[in-house]
């Protein structure tokens, strides 16, 4: 290996943040070993669900190049829907995937990682803002929020930097693949698909993927705060919801979407 050559695993790099943050890595000459459901050379095929399959790549990585420097836990999804009528089923799959697959990501490298080494959970704006209709995404974001401040605190004395990257709508693909959930039931009616063509209908005002994504690989090198946010508008909402009562917060919310 060349001396600053680091060696990085990001997941969910099939696509969107993750494939251009696998991108921006390797053209500053790391070696990245990219981990997805649908990957293919030279990414590796995992469910990033199951623990097994999860360590047991993590362990080969160590393996192959003696040591890993950055692990970012950045596969997710999205789901929306009345809370009261969803599946139980998929806000299980919701925990699973967004916050127990990053921790278990992040728990596996931390085995191999050394003093001046970093974790970087990519989390969401909607980990700092509740949307009706979308409280099971929010929720999830939010535990890997507070996981993050926790592996912060326990672990800045050994050197290793933990950080949680909160970043607000981009131009991915990933409103076309959150599964929605319309039926609103007699208590609801139409409000949760409204709620959602609300949200879909601003996809011309999100940030586009390369110079929110370079905003993001900033973050995960520098990685010296416990909580960085991505877009402007956020972070301006991020204060305001800290000056703010919160019940006006949540009622202009609910105004809103």
């Amino acid at each position: 290996m060349n001396k600053g050559q680091k060696v990085v695993i990001i997941s969910g790099s099939t696509s969107g943040i993750g494939k251009e943050l696998c991108a921006l890595y390797r053209e500053d000459g790391h070696i990245v070993v990219g981990i997805a459901r649908t990957a293919t050379e030279p990414d590796i095929a995992v469910d990033v669900t199951d623990y097994d399959e999860i360590k047991r790549v993590v362990d080969d990585v160590y393996t192959r190049y003696g040591r890993i420097d950055t692990v970012i836990a950045n596969a997710g999804g999205g789901l929306s829907g009345a809370t009261e009528l969803l599946p139980i089923e998929q806000i299980q799959k919701q925990i699973d995937l967004n916050f127990t697959a990053a921790l278990n990501l992040v728990r596996c490298a931390l085995t191999y990682m050394k003093a001046g080494s970093n974790a970087v959970f990519i989390s969401s704006a909607c980990a700092l803002f509740a949307l009706p209709y979308r409280a099971m995404y929010c929720a999830s974001k939010a535990a890997v929020n507070m996981a993050a401040y926790g592996l912060y605190m326990e672990l800045k004395s050994h050197g290793i930097r933990v950080s949680s990257i909160c970043a607000g709508d981009i131009q991915t693909n990933f409103t076309a693949n959150r599964i929605k959930y319309a039926d609103g039931g007699e208590r609801y009616g139409d409000a949760p698909s409204k709620s959602a063509q609300k949200i879909d209908g601003r996809e011309h005002k999100r940030m586009k993927l390369k110079p929110a994504v370079k905003k993001i690989y900033k973050c995960c090198v520098k990685s010296k705060k416990p909580l960085y946010i991505i877009g402007f508008k956020y972070k301006v909402l991020n204060f305001l919801r800290h000056i703010l009562p919160q019940k006006l917060m949540l009622d202009i919310t609910a105004k809103l979407f």
